[in-house]
């Protein structure tokens, strides 16, 4: 009668609550599951960032000279020790500079005197390299407001060994002095940390390769399920 019909609705009805309540709660925790991967993902990039960057760097020096060059990555290395700047962004200058001049003795002597130019004019790495290399690779001497005269031909050794000479008669020995202060010192701090992380992320580089298409491919399947309950 209509007494049964009554309680089959409210039967129903409750079943259907229920029903969506368990959804509710699977999609719930669905949400901090990909919260959590979300979190997760960024953690892993923050913890991979410096070795990325290293990298991103060593392909452009790469590419510039044509070939790795062990030589002018020791180099950066080495001058990171004794001075306030990273080695990424000294392999940065490098890059710059090997568009023009491929000889790896060349680019060393270019990049000491780059570093000396930026320290002393509080220029960041990549506008001194770029004041470089477009002194030597071009009839424009971009560095005359400084004080320094270039000398030779587009590109020659005479114009390497006058722009270097140039620089580090004003600003030689710029480079290690700024590491003196308290900045300096903890810039290399900072420098140093970095290179921890870097080798953290070359370490485990291997690994997050394998693990990145398998994590990738559950994110993008959790993001379709949840969606799919809209």
């Amino acid at each position: 009668g209509q007494a049964r019909n009554n309680k089959l609705t409210l039967f129903g009805v409750k079943n259907q609550r229920l029903l969506s309540g368990s959804f509710a709660t699977l999609r719930s925790k669905l949400l901090l599951l990909s919260f959590g991967i979300g979190l997760v993902t960024v953690s892993m990039k923050k913890l991979f960032d410096n070795f990325i960057e290293q990298e991103k760097a060593e392909k452009r020096l790469e590419a510039a000279i044509g070939k790795t060059s062990t030589a002018l990555l020791n180099q950066a290395s080495a001058l990171q020790q004794v001075t306030i700047f990273g080695d990424e962004a000294i392999i940065g200058v490098q890059s710059l500079i090997g568009a023009f001049i491929k000889d790896e003795k060349q680019i060393k002597l270019a990049t000491k005197a780059t570093l000396d130019l930026a320290a002393a004019k509080g220029m960041d790495l990549k506008t001194a390299g770029d004041l470089v290399s477009k002194t030597l690779g071009s009839t424009t001497n971009a560095l005359s407001r400084y004080g320094i005269q270039v000398e030779g031909n587009v590109g020659s050794t005479q114009r390497l060994e006058s722009l270097t000479t140039n620089i580090s008669r004003v600003f030689g020995g710029q480079a290690t002095a700024a590491t003196e202060t308290l900045g300096g010192a903890l810039q290399q701090m900072s420098n140093a940390f970095g290179d921890a992380s870097e080798a953290v992320g070359q370490a485990f580089a291997p690994i997050i390769m394998k693990l990145a298409p398998i994590l990738t491919n559950a994110a993008q399947a959790a993001r379709e399920f949840i969606f799919g309950w809209q």
